[in-house]
């Protein structure tokens, strides 16, 4: 009789947790289904409005000072910095001083290859990942890539703001 009551409670939470999903999938398909009522429907002064919000937020931080775009530049590779060195102390478990040498070496590597092309790069984040497979810490290295490639864009962007200059 327990067993009998088990499954009955059983069949009973599988119902409910299909009749649940079938209400999500019918409230997503409603919500595609308004949007896209709403962008036929609509006249065209509804989506010149739209455009010219979108336009708007896109021109907010184009109206930014120069100074401003260069902290925010400088600020985001130093956030990409910080988590470099949290995924390599925490997750990966290596010592904070050879993931700070790693991480120095990798800015270091990317200011100086700056103006090559991008193949020399590549063959740069390619050797980083091999070295990083080879000592076995291949997320660690992977990681390392995408700090080279932010100190390489954070230095484009600020040379083109006129921050730095071209070596």
């Amino acid at each position: 009789m327990s067993k009998a009551k088990n499954q009955k409670n059983i069949n009973a939470q599988t119902e409910k947790k299909a009749v649940e999903t079938v209400a999500k999938e019918e409230k997503v398909a409603t919500a595609e289904i308004e949007e896209i009522k709403e962008f036929v429907v609509s006249s065209e002064k509804t989506r010149s409005e739209r455009k010219k919000a979108e336009q708007a937020s896109i021109s907010a931080i184009a109206a930014w000072s120069d100074q401003k775009k260069s902290v925010a530049v400088i600020v985001l590779f130093a956030a990409v910095a910080l988590a470099y060195i949290l995924v390599g102390i925490l997750a990966c478990e290596i010592n904070p001083v050879v993931v700070c040498v790693i991480l120095l070496i990798q800015v270091a590597i990317g200011v100086l290859l700056d103006q090559n092309p991008v193949w020399l790069h590549a063959c740069v984040a390619a050797a980083n990942v091999v070295a990083g497979i080879c000592v076995g810490q291949t997320f660690l290295m992977v990681a390392a890539v995408v700090v080279y490639v932010a100190a390489i864009a954070a230095l484009e962007m600020l040379q083109r703001m006129g921050m730095l200059g071209r070596a």
